[in-house]
């Protein structure tokens, strides 16, 4: 079974501004196979920097039309515990990042990201990531 890939804002925000061939590829190569999840956080984060009505609508049907994880209870309860976790650590990281890492976690996903906030929990966690 391939790997699954759960592609953070960080990561769509540079491909939709289409600066790094090598990520464009990489992310392409994700979606043409099927590897390429979000969810519905990542979704937020990401329509609300839409410019206009249009963008916002391109980029609503753009992401609803990818494979989607779900935020149910067990996630939740993964979130949970993960934040508690890293904060006696001394790790606080945005909660949103601690949900986020929560769903690559439960759904055993590699984390596809740009933020240093999840190279913090992958470091305190069993969170596996990939940072480009």
């Amino acid at each position: 079974m391939a790997d699954k890939f759960l592609i953070d804002s960080t990561i769509w925000v540079k491909y939709l501004r289409g600066l790094d061939a090598a990520l464009k590829d990489k992310i392409s190569f994700l979606i043409l196979n099927e590897s390429a999840y979000t969810s519905a956080v990542i979704i937020m984060e990401i329509l609300r920097g839409a410019k206009s009505d249009k963008d916002y609508t391109m980029l609503y049907n753009d992401f609803l039309a990818l494979r989607q994880l779900e935020i149910n209870h067990e996630v939740w309860e993964t979130a949970w515990r993960l934040a508690y976790k890293l904060r006696k650590k001394g790790a606080n990281v945005p909660l949103t990042d601690a949900l986020i890492s929560a769903l690559s976690l439960h759904y055993k996903c590699i984390l596809l990201h740009s933020d240093k906030h999840f190279r913090l929990i992958a470091e305190h966690s069993d969170l596996k990531t990939l940072e480009m």
